[in-house]
């Protein structure tokens, strides 16, 4: 199997971090790109609410999924890896499974657990979404 591209979804959990090792160390064997992407949902309808404030709550959602892929970056920093940090917004089920039907991807490394504003995501959330919708084989990692 030839390794050229990998897909890290990451949280900041646990999970994620031990996924980012396993993305770390296979990316140095096979000499890949790893693209850490991190997906934060604004699902909220508050039209009640002004538009100004709103907007800054979208800017504060953002900058918080960019400290959590700077986490990440900790991980890859100075380790020789080429490797990107890429914030989305929208659900990160759906977000995932574009991101793997690009076909851009030869292999995605996930944690089995993760973590949201909720509590917990387990597998069957977002690691299922992404289990069932893709071309390319997936490494969960608990």
């Amino acid at each position: 199997m030839k390794i050229k591209k990998i897909l890290l979804p990451y949280d900041g959990s646990e999970y994620s971090n031990n996924a980012a090792s396993y993305a770390l160390n296979l990316a140095k064997m096979f000499g890949a790109h790893v693209t850490v992407v991190h997906c934060y949902v604004w699902s909220w309808n508050m039209p009640e609410v002004p538009e100004l404030i709103i907007n800054d709550i979208k800017e504060n959602m953002k900058r918080e999924a960019e400290e959590v892929v700077k986490r990440a970056e900790r991980i890859f920093a100075q380790q020789g890896v080429d490797y990107e940090l890429d914030t989305r917004i929208g659900d990160p089920g759906y977000v995932l499974t574009n991101l793997a039907k690009s076909k851009e991807y030869d292999l995605i490394i996930m944690g089995s657990q993760g973590h949201s504003e909720i509590g917990g995501l387990f597998l069957g959330s977002v690691t299922h979404k992404v289990l069932n919708k893709i071309y390319c084989p997936v490494l969960v990692v608990p």
